[in-house]
């Protein structure tokens, strides 16, 4: 029986792709004020693994949390004084 799909080798001729492998793609992306509290409703997430996060987009403070529930991105300002939050790229990646 012959193999049908996609596979990809490196140059040491190891597998480094095969059809069962998961992978992710970039579903969401947004920049946010560093004072904002918010959220937004993916309705094809439903049922899928996803990672969520922030990014400080100023190096001397934090991303905002960023949280899922259900098919919600929540991402909420931390108040910290010495550490607020910056503004903030949001990233959902979906695995498919």
């Amino acid at each position: 029986m012959a193999d049908y799909g996609l596979k990809c080798w490196n140059s040491s001729g190891v597998l480094t792709l095969d059809l069962t492998d998961t992978l992710s793609r970039l579903r969401y992306s947004n920049t946010v004020a560093a004072s904002s509290n918010s959220n937004t409703t993916l309705a094809d997430i439903s049922g899928k693994s996803t990672i969520q996060f922030g990014v400080a987009l100023e190096s001397t403070k934090l991303p905002h949390l960023v949280t899922r529930s259900g098919t919600t991105i929540t991402w909420t300002a931390r108040s910290n004084s010495y550490y607020p939050s910056s503004s903030t790229l949001i990233l959902v990646f979906v695995y498919d």
